[in-house]
């Protein structure tokens, strides 16, 4: 819920929060925001990068909750990191970072619920509901955003700071899953 969440606050305010930090204006009509627009769309590129990047690292680590929590923290601190960097290129650093938390969003939740869904019938439509996590969290985002956005001043770096607050809480969340494989592999080996 949380991470999908930040994501949509990403996608709606980065271009803002870029202009505001990076152009420092706050008029969409400005030729400066403009730019800075164009320029989101080259750190989205380069977010899809540190994805690619992550999706290598991921199959390293042994215990898959802890990748996902690492990913989601590292992508929440590279949100975090987007309202401080005035230069473009020094931009690429928290994109980077937030293509970790992508990837591991990307994966990560689908393998535990098909862990989960091990000798079930209809694991399809158990993977179609599954999709609501997606859907039903950027719902209430949207609906919130411009409360959200009214609460921190109406400053849309700010919002990343948010986005890294929610993706934060979404790692903590991770402990509560419970890891199927694991529970599998112990009773195969007794």
């Amino acid at each position: 819920f949380f991470c999908w969440a930040g994501f949509l606050y990403l996608w709606n305010y980065s271009t803002g929060a870029i202009a505001e930090t990076v152009w420092n204006t706050t008029d969409p009509k400005s030729a400066e925001f403009q730019e800075a627009g164009n320029w989101v769309g080259i750190l989205f590129a380069v977010q899809a990068v540190g994805s690619v990047l992550w999706a290598v690292v991921l199959p390293q680590f042994k215990n898959t909750k802890m990748a996902y929590a690492v990913s989601l923290i590292i992508g929440g601190v590279g949100f975090a990191l987007i309202p401080f960097l005035h230069d473009q290129y020094l931009q690429f650093v928290p994109f980077l970072m937030i293509g970790a938390g992508w990837a591991a969003m990307l994966a990560m939740p689908f393998t535990f619920v098909t862990n989960a869904l091990q000798g079930y019938g209809h694991m399809g439509a158990y993977l179609g509901l599954f999709n609501g996590t997606i859907c039903i969290p950027q719902i209430v985002a949207a609906i919130c955003g411009g409360g959200v956005l009214s609460l921190v001043g109406s400053h849309q770096s700010d919002m990343m700071i948010v986005a890294a607050v929610l993706l934060i809480c979404g790692a903590l969340s991770v402990s509560i899953i419970k890891d199927h494989q694991k529970e599998n592999a112990k009773e195969l080996k007794k």
